[in-house]
């Protein structure tokens, strides 16, 4: 550069930024930093589903609706990768509930994730909300469109699918992953006393017997869970009941809450109540004893169980340590793996979900078996 272009600057000591405005740019730094990583964590909350389906169009899913037995079931399919997977989902929401892991498990599995009747695009038939009546729709549905012995993978009431079609249909089946499914502790008279039971299942009840149009709202108004958010859950059911009634025609998405908190909302227009209704009653369980299908498994078996607690007497989770030891010492063949996490363990803690199921699996699953 020219001489005559170079400028020098000089700072008089008495020109230096003091420790304080120092401290101030910091401290300004971190409040814009803190905003900044406020407003990435609301906006991954508010399109956590969205994006989720859409890294499930990337990785291949193809949605389509089969019939099985004259009843139409929707389900995802992916590329083929590995053995078959069927993904079972818990209650109250859809097959995409396991969008989170469904393309990472599409790098090693070719999953299948499927609308259990009552729920999503699947047919809505009181006649089908039974856990054996699943069983065997969902055993079918593996011999008559995967054609290939499949690993079944259920989380929450999904699980207690998965656990029945690994215990009764062996043939249809190479293992079964069971994410955190209430064993002993839904049926009546022992459920009353649970959160499913609380929270949803008599909601169900109580919304059928009402002249009331949408479950969604009816659930918000009378959900114990904005309970447990403390001080400000009043305020949080109020802004979920305004998003809802200014937009009937989609989920209330809270943006500072987290995806799982969503989730419980996001698929309840696709939810028929007479599905939570079946277990309030206990038809669910009709000739569905839960230790002898245990007993009766015969294929290795993966049992993730989460957090719970109790509070006023009431169960918050799917099932306490004595129903996980009682289900681990029935299961002839089982890895029983305690998880730190709530519910949803798939939803809150996808990659760790993923990589445990792969582990197991590379441990028990050898070639699989066409089926006739």
């Amino acid at each position: 550069m020219p001489a005559a272009d170079r400028t020098t600057l000089s700072i008089h000591p008495s020109s230096r930024p003091s420790p304080l405005h120092a401290l101030g740019a910091t401290a300004g730094l971190l409040a814009g930093a803190v905003v900044g990583a406020a407003a990435l964590w609301t906006t991954r909350n508010a399109l956590h589903s969205r994006l989720a389906r859409m890294a499930c169009d990337r990785a291949g899913f193809v949605t389509r609706t089969t019939m099985v037995n004259g009843h139409a079931l929707r389900f995802a399919e992916g590329p083929a990768s590995g053995p078959p997977l069927l993904l079972i989902h818990a209650q109250s929401t859809d097959l995409w509930s396991w969008a989170p892991v469904m393309p990472a498990l599409a790098r090693d599995f070719h999953v299948f994730a499927i609308d259990v009747p009552g729920h999503g695009a699947s047919d809505w038939d009181p006649e089908l909300y039974n856990g054996p009546v699943l069983g065997e729709l969902f055993a079918d549905f593996i011999a008559g469109v995967v054609g290939e012995q499949t690993i079944v993978a259920g989380h929450s009431s999904g699980g207690l699918i998965a656990a029945w079609i690994a215990a009764a249909r062996p043939d249809e089946t190479v293992a079964a992953i069971l994410e955190d499914p209430p064993f002993f502790s839904s049926v009546p008279p022992r459920s009353e006393a649970t959160w499913n039971h609380v929270e949803l299942a008599r909601t169900c009840r109580d919304f059928l017997a009402s002249d009331a149009a949408d479950f969604t709202e009816f659930l918000i108004e009378r959900s114990r869970l904005f309970e447990l958010l403390g001080p400000a859950g009043e305020r949080i059911r109020s802004d979920a009941l305004r998003r809802r009634r200014a937009h009937r025609d989609r989920p209330p998405t809270l943006p500072y809450m987290p995806p799982a908190m969503n989730e419980a909302y996001r698929a309840l227009d696709s939810y028929d109540p007479m599905f939570g209704l079946a277990f309030f009653d206990g038809a669910f369980h009709d000739l569905f004893d839960h230790a002898d299908t245990l007993s009766a498994i015969s294929r290795p078996t993966l049992l993730f169980h989460c957090d719970w607690q109790t509070r006023d007497g009431v169960l918050l989770g799917a099932m306490d340590d004595a129903d996980a030891t009682r289900a681990k010492m029935l299961i002839p063949d089982v890895r029983a793996e305690r998880v730190a996490a709530g519910h949803g363990f798939h939803v809150e803690r996808p990659r760790e979900f993923v990589q445990r199921v792969r582990a197991f699996v590379r441990d028990v699953v050898g070639e699989v078996d066409l089926l006739e």
